[in-house]
C-alpha cells in the first residue's frame, strides 16, 4: 500500500467514526504507542461527548484531503495535508452544517511493510505554543486604554454604529479564505476577529504607537496596534468597556447574539490565546462561532473538540455595543 492509499484510508475511517463515534477503528492506523495518539484520540471522543450532549444527530459528513508537501524516504515520511471537513446535522428539528479545515502533519513510518502513524500534529492550529517576538512585547496595558480613549485620535469608518449582521456577513464570507485587503497572519484568529468588527462598522482609533489605539495601516510599510492582532490585548480592551468597541461583558454564552465575541484561556491562566465571533444560534439557543486559525465554520462555541482544548478552559463573553 503506498502512503497516500494510507493517508486516505485513515481519513475515511475518520469521517465514518464521525457518524458512530466508534473511534477504536483508527487504532489500527497508528504506532502500537499511546503517547502518540492520546492526544487525538481524547480530542475526537470529546468532540463525539459534545455533539451527544448538545443533541445534535449527525445526517452525514464529508471531507477532502489532500497532500501538499511531503518529504519522504523508502521507509518514512512527513507530509502536511489541507483537510476539509463537513458535519450535516439536526437539532430539534432544525438542520445545521460546521465546516472546518485544518493543516495538519502526520509522520509515517513503514513497519513490517505496513504503513503506521507515529506523530500528529496541527500546523496553525487554535493555540500555538510559541509567540512571535512581535506578541512578546509589553501588552495593552488598562492605562493604554484610557489613553486611546482620552487623546485626540483619528476615528475612521463607521461611525454610526455597529451592525452585527455586517459582522456576521463578512466573518461567513472569509472564515476559510483571507481578504486581500489584509496580511495574514500564523496566528490570525484575533486579526480575523478585527476585520470582522470593522467590516460591522467599529472605526479604527488611530495612533503612532502599537500599545494604543485598534488600528491596520495596510500597503507597504504597513503595522498594526497590539490589539488588532494579539487574543490578550484584544480581551483587554472588550474588557475596558472603552472606544470603540464599547464591549457589555455577559455572565454565560446563552447571552449572546450574532455579531458578539468569546475570548478563550485555554490553559485558564488568566492569558487569553484565542477569540471568536457568534455567528448563528442553535436550536439549544447556544452560540455557533466561526473562526481563524484553525478556520472554522458554525463551530459550536464550547471548543471542547479544540487541540489546545485543557479541563482549565476559561471563557469571556462581550456583547458589542459600538460607538
Amino acid at each position: 500500500m503506498s502512503w497516500r492509499v494510507f493517508v486516505r484510508s485513515y481519513f475515511d475511517a475518520v469521517h465514518q467514526s464521525w457518524m458512530d463515534g466508534e473511534y477504536q477503528r483508527l487504532l489500527p492506523f497508528f504506532i502500537d504507542d499511546r503517547q502518540v495518539y492520546a492526544r487525538e484520540w481524547e480530542r475526537l471522543n470529546r468532540e463525539h461527548r459534545q455533539a451527544m450532549g448538545r443533541g445534535a444527530m449527525l445526517r452525514s459528513v464529508t471531507g477532502r484531503v489532500a497532500p501538499m508537501y511531503w518529504m519522504e524516504t523508502d521507509s518514512a515520511i512527513e507530509v502536511t495535508l489541507s483537510w476539509y471537513g463537513r458535519r450535516h446535522y439536526g437539532l430539534i428539528q432544525h438542520e445545521y452544517v460546521e465546516a472546518s479545515q485544518r493543516l495538519l502533519q502526520l509522520r509515517l513510518s513503514k513497519e513490517s511493510e505496513q504503513w503506521m502513524i507515529i506523530a500528529t500534529r496541527e500546523s496553525e492550529g487554535d493555540l500555538k505554543e510559541d509567540f512571535s517576538h512581535e506578541q512578546e512585547e509589553p501588552l495593552l496595558l488598562a492605562t493604554a486604554i484610557e489613553d486611546a480613549i482620552t487623546q485626540p485620535l483619528l476615528v475612521v469608518h463607521g461611525a454610526g454604529g455597529y451592525n452585527p449582521e455586517k459582522a456576521v456577513a463578512y466573518a461567513q464570507q472569509y472564515w476559510n479564505t483571507t481578504n486581500s485587503a489584509y496580511p495574514r497572519f500564523t496566528d490570525d484568529c484575533t486579526n480575523f476577529i478585527s476585520q470582522c468588527l470593522h467590516a460591522g462598522g467599529i472605526p479604527m482609533l488611530f495612533s503612532k504607537e502599537k500599545v494604543k489605539g485598534w488600528w491596520m495601516r495596510t500597503g507597504k510599510g504597513g503595522d498594526w496596534s497590539y490589539s488588532w492582532t494579539v487574543a490578550h490585548s484584544l480581551y483587554l480592551l472588550f474588557k475596558s468597556g472603552g472606544a470603540p468597541m464599547r464591549a457589555v461583558p455577559k455572565s454565560s454564552a446563552s447571552e449572546l447574539i450574532p455579531g458578539d465575541i468569546i475570548c478563550y484561556d485555554f490553559d485558564g491562566d488568566g492569558r487569553f490565546q484565542h477569540n471568536t465571533i457568534v455567528v448563528a444560534k442553535d436550536a439549544n439557543q447556544m452560540p455557533l462561532v466561526n473562526a481563524h486559525t484553525t478556520d472554522s465554520s458554525m463551530r459550536y462555541w464550547a471548543y471542547e473538540d479544540s487541540t489546545a482544548y485543557t479541563p482549565n478552559m476559561r471563557y469571556a463573553f462581550f456583547h458589542i455595543r459600538g460607538m
